[in-house]
């Protein structure tokens, strides 16, 4: 059970921490027998504990048209947390793991169980406790077989995809069921009028105010005490209480049994535990299947919580744990418990950190509780007996309360408002509507909270302008200044993320909202790139048939980039005609595209028109000077056929380069030998400038495309400026500074629009 909230595990080096003191203080022991007494004083601990619960739990589940199985139903559960606490302990990966029967778990269960018991309102009694021992144990072996099959494929960490918000729900929802299991405990199939009128109902009534006296002492003593004691001695004192009270106003226990004050199963009832061949033969299984989406959700929720808890242990005791080892573990610890009729369970985390603050941290601690439980399993059904209904039902309140608490209250705070509605949603669901109104709630609510969380994630990973996001391509100054004022007529949108109905929206939004916008130029081209998104639904692409007509009307372009063959399918199917609209483009990959955008900006204006000659373009880009002229002959020219390399990587950067005339690539060799083409260069690009000032080997080669021009200018003839004439250096090192600070203006727009 996880009643109590433990702090993370202290120091190593403290060898008895403030709590293991306080219990050595109440049970007095010596220091150096710890590692001897310590798993044993926690087994007679824990033992108490397990068997309050168990007896709580089958009076739950076995009360009314089931109580013929109470006893048995006893032993099942608590034979069902020697197993759990036996196995885990000897293949758990940590190991002070305490194996527990879960209240949220017997809460769902002994929800189905009542109902099926309506079902089978007129059977036999036989009938009725075979069927209810098989839905437990049918959802024991389904638990450890999901357990065991996710574990197996190291599938574990798919439990998390499940929204948080929900699983608090879902426990929250767990612990009204144990208050209302709790509550039919006591006053039965009764209505109100018979509550009120009838002696009975008033008897029930005035046994039910006692639980819930009783249920809010033990909370009171947990909140105020962290003695490992305190439930133990609250369970011990409400018994000896009654006890003493019914020898005070000489009631004897079968007129206390009469009044409802204990269990209808006298004490003394012989140990039995339920033959499975009985069970499967003498079960109404129709009934069982029915009972089949509450199985399935013990199993779901078991999973959440195993792993919930796992997760709380790594970080209370900083040890790494293997998730999928002890889904393992614990899956085959179900199995064998279903086989006899028994309850799931896991490892309980509140107990598993309470061993470690009484300093039993071995596997002998587990191993201690399974046999101190089966030391007390021969005699469960007479203490069953002897234990008091309001005791058994003010523990089932207590324990709903701190779900309640723990996973709808304290949520509040943790969550937003929208998403603490939905924890809220489920446990009113449960309410209003019953078991299976609650979870087809919380399956609801499950989707559609993935569905609104993932509509809020960004498909959008770049919304920009060519001014910001321009090709791989070199260009001279003049052309880049083209493309600075005249970029905005294009919008970039690069995505990310898989595209469904949900998100698809956001891109059509940032379209509209730019096509909209007069405070800048009119839009003439959308690039939308796809190389980031990993699928796409039908509905998202009828979203795309609506960005074509929508740009159609103002005459804009639609272009589309890195497409997957799957994603092309999909757009095509949906009216996107890549062939013969004329408003729709298509390239390869993103460079192309942008690439393309920028030649049509630019193809108005000739390269002709704009320099005049080689001193006409050293004008324009650094400034006039007188020098220019001599600039120009003390550079080399340099004629080049397609496919001349005039830089090569892992050669000496001893040279500047200006291309004159043609174009070049800049290319790169993998480690396989293949050659990536990383930019095209074209005509008034420098190259080579950083090399000039740093030194070092050429990173990459450049060759020439077509029959092209370049001026070269070597270091040395430089170095010798810089002493012979300074005036000249000056302008070469101008040109270097213009290009660089070029380059660098453009590098920065691109890191601003990716952070934007």
């Amino acid at each position: 059970m996880n009643l109590h909230n433990p702090a993370p595990a202290p120091d190593r080096k403290r060898a008895i921490n403030p709590v293991q003191r306080r219990v050595w203080r109440i049970l007095p022991v010596p220091a150096t027998a710890t590692p001897f007494v310590a798993p044993l004083l926690f087994a007679v601990i824990a033992g108490i504990d397990s068997l309050g619960t168990s007896i709580a739990f089958a009076a739950l589940i076995f009360s009314g048209p089931l109580a013929a199985g109470f006893g048995t139903g006893v032993g099942v559960i608590l034979l069902s947390s020697i197993i759990m606490a036996l196995w885990i302990a000897l293949r758990s990966r940590y190991p002070s793991s305490i194996g527990q029967v879960q209240e949220a778990s017997i809460a769902i269960l002994a929800t189905a169980i009542a109902a099926a018991a309506a079902q089978l309102e007129f059977a036999p009694d036989d009938v009725k406790v075979a069927t209810a021992f098989a839905i437990l144990g049918s959802s024991a072996v389904l638990t450890g077989t999901v357990f065991w099959l996710f574990g197996l494929c190291r599938f574990g960490r798919l439990v998390r995809f499940m929204p948080y918000p929900v699983v608090a729900g879902f426990l929250a929802g767990s612990g009204w069921l144990l208050i209302q299991g709790a509550v039919m405990m006591i006053v039965g199939e009764q209505s109100l009028i018979d509550l009120l009128i009838r002696p009975e109902g008033q008897q029930s009534v005035a046994n039910l105010y006692v639980a819930v006296v009783f249920a809010i002492v033990m909370i009171f003593c947990l909140r105020r005490s962290t003695s490992p004691l305190t439930m133990p001695l609250v369970l011990l004192g409400g018994g000896v209480l009654f006890y003493a009270t019914l020898a005070v106003i000489g009631v004897e226990s079968e007129q206390a049994r009469a009044l409802h004050w204990l269990s209808a199963m006298p004490p003394g009832d012989s140990f039995a535990l339920p033959q499975p061949m009985s069970v499967v033969t003498g079960a109404d299984w129709p009934v069982v299947l029915d009972a089949l989406p509450a199985i399935i959700s013990v199993a779901l929720l078991g999973m959440i919580g195993l792993l919930l808890n796992t997760s709380g242990l790594e970080v209370a005791t900083r040890q790494e744990i293997d998730a999928d080892a002890e889904l393992r573990t614990t899956g085959i610890a179900n199995i064998v418990a279903g086989g006899f009729g028994g309850a799931p369970g896991y490892t309980g985390l509140s107990m598993t950190l309470l061993a470690n603050r009484m300093g039993a941290k071995a596997r002998s601690v587990g191993i201690a509780t399974a046999v101190m439980l089966a030391l007390m399993l021969p005699f469960a059904g007479e203490l069953a007996g002897l234990m008091p209904t309001f005791v058994a039902a003010g523990l089932m309140i207590a324990l709903g309360v701190e779900l309640i608490h723990d996973w709808l209250w304290r949520t509040r705070s943790q969550l937003p408002g929208i998403e603490w509605l939905v924890v809220l949603a489920i446990p009113l669901g449960m309410a209003a509507f019953g078991f299976m109104g609650g979870l087809a709630l919380g399956l609801g609510l499950s989707i559609v909270t993935f569905v609104y969380n993932y509509a809020r994630l960004s498909v959008i990973r770049v919304d920009a302008s060519l001014r910001e996001r321009k090709s791989s391509i070199d260009r001279p100054q003049a052309e880049n200044s083209l493309i600075e004022l005249e970029g905005e007529q294009v919008q970039v949108l690069e995505l990310q993320e898989f595209l469904f109905f949900g998100t698809a929206d956001q891109v059509i939004d940032a379209i509209r909202r730019r096509v909209q916008d007069r405070t800048r130029l009119s839009l003439r081209f959308v690039v939308i790139d796809f190389r980031r998104v990993s699928g796409m639904d039908a509905a998202a692409a009828a979203t795309f048939l609506k960005i074509r007509n929508l740009l159609a009307v103002s005459e804009v372009q639609l272009v589309f980039s890195s497409l997957s063959a799957e994603i092309e399918q999909t757009l095509a199917r949906n009216g996107v005609d890549f062939f013969n609209d004329p408003y729709v483009g298509r390239e390869r990959d993103l460079d192309h595209a942008l690439e393309r955008c920028e030649e049509r900006l630019i193809a108005a204006i000739a390269r002709e028109e704009t320099w005049q000659d080689i001193e006409d373009y050293f004008a324009q880009t650094i400034g006039p000077s007188a020098r220019l002229k001599d600039l120009v002959a003390s550079m080399e020219e340099i004629r080049l056929q397609p496919g001349d390399r005039f830089i090569r990587a892992g050669e000496p950067g001893d040279d500047l380069f200006l291309l004159w005339t043609g174009r070049a690539k800049v290319e790169a060799v993998l480690a396989n030998g293949k050659r990536l083409r990383l930019r095209t260069v074209k005509p008034g690009v420098v190259l080579g400038e950083i090399a000039i000032y740093r030194g070092g080997p050429r990173t990459a080669d450049v060759v020439a495309e077509v029959p092209s021009t370049v001026y070269r200018l070597a270091r040395r003839q430089l170095r010798y400026l810089e002493q012979a004439d300074p005036e000249l250096a000056l302008l070469v090192h101008r040109l270097c500074a213009t290009t660089l600070a070029e380059r660098l203006t453009i590098a920065n727009r691109v890191v601003q629009a990716l952070h934007e």
